[in-house]
């Protein structure tokens, strides 16, 4: 049977699907979403009346008792409720997934553990159409993206120009037109973050097809990456996952407060946020810490367990520590000795076991230092099988333009505009400890592979 049908909820959407419910114990199937939903909406509403035993365990909280999933909202049941909705979308999905792969016999299923399919992201408060004099709001991620996706099948076209016919999305602040319908109904995906497909294995989301296929050839055994890349030398399975690998060395966007250049936004928020800010929202309920993210407050909660959490994994050691760092460092104390160096100096030849020894020797040694916001040096494994300092570093061709302008306004001079950017020593470098060095023409092996590489897929980027 298909899913279809609009009943108030949007534009009808046919897929062949079947839908079991994994809340509790329940095996309930649907092949309908309509169905499915307003089954799950039953256990939602005996959840509001039960005072058994079975809710026993989550005192007051708003409990989800969708299989591995473990989520709890301590005051909000609006809140439960569009996650348990979102547990209906994310089914749908996996099942899509599961169709996706079989209609790809040779593609090898997901090998990652099982324990995170169903495991949804955070949500927003409500889901909110945006489109122009609209503003819907829906608690169930499903009719919301239908709905979405109706505004996209009835708007009309509009006249560009003599002949050409466009139609403009009509989203708040964006002033995108498409060619064709199917091109705006995939183009407000980028607004709702709707995904259109999910692993049957590990619950992992995706918004095509393809990025799918990639998640699971990116599992294949190591011996079938034949594509590597310059820079790090990770492997791919592809080449286009390998352009795609790419694009994370060229950056993009600079820092206003530093010199810091990243590749994406979300990386300068994360930056500023980390490096020139000093507000601290997660806090300890037991002391005075606070810190910048929920991955250090978690590893901070575990100083206050009673019980040692984690344990040394080498053989026959008894440590135990209630914190993993402290393990860790245990480790590196007592056990690293046994360990050969990997990492070596590309000046003197000197060898390290770890990488922040390097890095210490590097500044004091040799005085090398990265411009102003850049967080760490990186080292690259080369053919021997030691880990040196990567010394490139990619700018894309509008931000290697923007920082030149800006070093020839603090009276810098400069040679030609430079294809990549090599880090030099402070000694003999610019005043950020950069040396502009032109790979045009003489380019490295290492540059001019890349360079190839990262052409085709901006140009990809600019026919998008």
């Amino acid at each position: 049977m298909a899913d279809s049908g609009m009943t108030g909820r949007g534009v009808k959407r046919s897929v062949n699907v079947l839908l079991q419910c994994e809340w509790g114990s329940c095996s309930y199937v649907a092949s309908k979403m309509e169905e499915f939903c307003a089954h799950v909406s039953d256990h939602l509403g005996a959840r509001q009346l039960r005072t058994g035993e079975e809710n026993m365990d989550c005192e007051d909280e708003f409990c989800c008792l969708w299989q591995d999933c473990g989520f709890f909202s301590l005051d909000s049941q609006l809140e439960l409720f569009r996650h348990v909705y979102f547990h209906c979308y994310h089914t749908k999905l996996k099942q899509l997934g599961l169709q996706a792969l079989q209609s790809q016999p040779d593609l090898i299923p997901c090998q990652l553990d099982t324990q995170s399919r169903n495991m949804i992201p955070e949500l927003q408060e409500s889901f909110i159409c945006m489109w122009d004099q609209c503003e819907s709001t829906f608690d169930n991620a499903e009719w919301y993206y239908r709905h979405v996706d109706s505004h996209g099948l009835s708007t009309e076209y509009e006249v560009a120009g003599k002949e050409n016919r466009v139609l403009m999305c009509g989203w708040k602040d964006c002033d995108c037109s498409c060619k064709s319908r199917c091109k705006l109904r995939e183009h407000l995906r980028s607004h709702t973050q709707e995904k259109v497909v999910s692993c049957p294995n590990c619950g992992g989301m995706f918004s095509n097809n393809t990025k799918f296929y990639d998640h699971l050839r990116r599992q294949t055994s190591l011996d079938q990456h034949r594509f590597q890349c310059t820079h790090c030398s990770k492997r791919f399975a592809t080449e286009r996952l390998l352009r795609d690998h790419m694009r994370n060395h060229v950056n993009h966007y600079k820092c206003p407060l530093c010199d810091m250049t990243c590749p994406l936004p979300s990386t300068l928020r994360t930056h500023i946020r980390f490096r020139h800010s000093d507000e601290r929202p997660y806090k300890c309920q037991h002391c005075e810490y606070s810190c910048k993210n929920l991955v250090d407050l978690r590893k901070h909660l575990d100083t206050h367990s009673k019980l040692p959490a984690y344990c040394c994994e080498y053989e026959d050691c008894s440590f135990t520590a209630r914190s993993l760092c402290s393990v860790k460092a245990h480790y590196r104390k007592v056990h690293e000795g046994d360990s050969a160096p990997r990492y070596k100096c590309h000046i003197c030849e000197k060898c390290f076991t770890r990488g922040n020894n390097l890095t210490v020797h590097l500044r004091k040694k040799h005085h090398f230092k990265w411009p102003s916001g850049h967080p760490r040096f990186r080292y690259k494994e080369h053919d021997d099988g030691f880990l040196r300092l990567q010394l490139v570093r990619y700018e894309s061709v509008e931000l290697t333009e923007q920082l030149m302008k800006e070093r020839e306004k603090q009276g810098v001079p400069l040679d030609e505009a430079p294809t990549c950017l090599v880090l030099g020593q402070g000694a003999g470098a610019g005043s950020d400890g950069v040396d502009y060095e032109r790979t045009g023409g003489e380019r490295t092996t290492d540059c001019w592979q890349n360079d190839q590489l990262l052409s085709k897929d901006i140009a990809s980027e600019q026919r998008i």
